[in-house]
């Protein structure tokens, strides 16, 4: 492991391609390239593509505690 990271150390690399998987995309490239350099130094990486998951605009305490996440507003 690299001296600078200490152990346990996670990133998340999100991909803002607009693309949904498992289409390719060309922001695959430039993200593989800086989660395979993280691991090499000894991080967790976990890369998601953004379009994938369900976000909504807003601030997470706007939202009816009832609604399950990611379901349409009321």
């Amino acid at each position: 492991m690299a001296a600078g990271y200490p152990p346990g150390r996670k990133a998340l690399v999100i991909n803002c391609t607009l693309k949904r998987s498992p289409e390719p995309s060309n922001t695959e490239a430039p993200a593989g390239v800086v989660g395979e350099r993280l691991t090499e130094e000894g991080v967790d990486v976990e890369v998601l593509r953004a379009v994938d998951m369900a976000m909504e605009p807003g601030v997470a305490g706007e939202a009816p505690a009832e609604r399950p996440v990611g379901a349409p507003p009321g």
